[in-house]
């Protein structure tokens, strides 16, 4: 997995559980689907930066704030 796709995988992952949502209310609030939220969370799809915005916005972050860049 390139350290990119492993960032992206862990701050969904932590995010997820923060919020403490399951995969689908996930998908419910991000418009992702569950199957690729899954796949991005196991580091098995490398997001488009499209999909990695609209996770963002579902948890009401900024592109900036969810890659958790300084």
């Amino acid at each position: 997995m390139a350290a990119i796709d492993r960032i992206i995988a862990e701050r969904l992952r932590q995010l997820r559980k923060s919020y403490g949502w399951s995969l689908s209310e996930a998908e419910r609030m991000t418009g992702v689907s569950k199957s690729m939220l899954g796949q991005i969370e196991r580091g098995e799809s490398s997001p488009t930066l499209a999909t990695i915005e609209k996770i963002s916005v579902g948890f009401k972050l900024t592109l900036k704030d969810f890659l958790n860049l300084q």
